[in-house]
């Protein structure tokens, strides 16, 4: 099951690599295509938004409260304009057959056809799966089964029994038979969910190896930065950091603390950091542990992160932040060191 998320990252931005995550766990991380995580600097866009479309079994329309009305030049909706994304995206799986989900977040609900372009208006149409802040998992684990066809409930499916009065021959016959198709569903469910979790944890970066007898780096006075959320801001604070030359490459660790300043949990976890910038080169996350994994609302969450850098970590750097309204400038210097 390969999964293709469209959303609006004005609207539901986080919402979505917050999505992205759970699915990821559930899924594995070939299996869900995320735009931010999934095209790799210097690719076409257009070009591997079409691929990943074409190799999609379904498209999740991840909708907030602005979705249909977010504009561009603060008039029209950017639905209307012929060259916007998200149009063309579920345009195109519509126009193709592919099953398209909406997926309400943040209170949304859906818009009517009439504010709508006509080849997306068939949207309204399909079956909305809301996530709830309060019940997130829940709801994810909910829309994972319906997408591979199982009871969006568990137990869902025998309420049929309740209904009329059968043969007991005929009752006993289809119980059994229910009973043997759930039991092979359950293990075919079984075993692509172990697949699954296998899968995502290949993709994960490992834990950091103790920094102890690594040089400390010269950070800056509480290097800081913020990813805005509909209900407020999370808070990246760079507390320390270490790094060490190995086999002509650098090796920098840095402990950091997420202060979530919103209404709702939100995950801390290794995608929320993008990279780390030296010498005006991007290096991604190679280690990650945070704890706890999520963190709830006005609460703190601490992560230990690591990147491999081909230049030494000198002169001005920055850490990338996901979503970011600003990054954490690290270091006190103004220019770039070389490479």
């Amino acid at each position: 099951m390969k999964v293709f998320l469209s959303y609006r990252r004005r609207d539901v931005g986080g919402y979505a690599g917050r999505l992205t995550d759970a699915l990821v766990h559930r899924l594995g991380g070939k299996n869900v295509f995320h735009d931010v995580t999934a095209i790799t600097p210097g690719r076409n866009f257009a070009e591997q938004i079409n691929r990943a479309l074409n190799d999609s079994d379904a498209v999740l329309a991840v909708i907030g409260p602005g979705w249909a009305t977010v504009s561009s030049s603060g008039e029209a909706s950017r639905l209307f304009d012929a060259d916007d994304y998200v149009r063309l995206e579920l345009s195109t799986a519509l126009a193709r057959g592919i099953p398209v989900v909406p997926v309400l977040v943040g209170g949304a609900s859906l818009p009517a056809a009439t504010d709508l372009p006509a080849e997306v208006a068939e949207l309204v149409q399909r079956q909305a799966v809301v996530l709830h802040d309060e019940t997130w998992h829940r709801d994810v684990d909910g829309l994972v089964r319906s997408l591979r066809g199982e009871p969006a409930t568990p137990g869902q499916s025998r309420r049929w029994l309740t209904i009329g009065t059968l043969m007991v021959v005929v009752l006993a016959a289809v119980v059994g038979a229910w009973q043997w198709s759930r039991s092979v569903l359950n293990e075919q469910a079984a075993a692509d969910q172990d697949a699954a979790d296998q899968d995502a944890t290949e993709q994960r970066p490992p834990p950091c190896e103790p920094t102890d007898g690594w040089d400390p780096l010269a950070l800056r006075d509480s290097p800081r930065g913020e990813v805005a959320k509909a209900t407020g801001a999370l808070l990246f604070t760079v507390e320390s950091g270490r790094w060490r030359a190995r086999d002509g490459s650098w090796q920098v660790v840095l402990r950091t603390t997420m202060e979530n300043d919103t209404s709702s949990e939100e995950y801390h976890d290794y995608w929320m950091y993008s990279a780390l910038a030296v010498a005006k080169r991007r290096f991604e996350v190679t280690c990650f542990a945070g704890f706890p994994e999520v963190v709830d609302s006005q609460r703190i969450g601490e992560a230990v992160v690591g990147f491999d850098v081909g230049c030494e970590p000198t002169g001005y750097m920055e850490l990338e932040l996901q979503e970011s309204t600003s990054n954490p400038k690290i270091t006190d210097d103004t220019e770039w060191g070389s490479c």
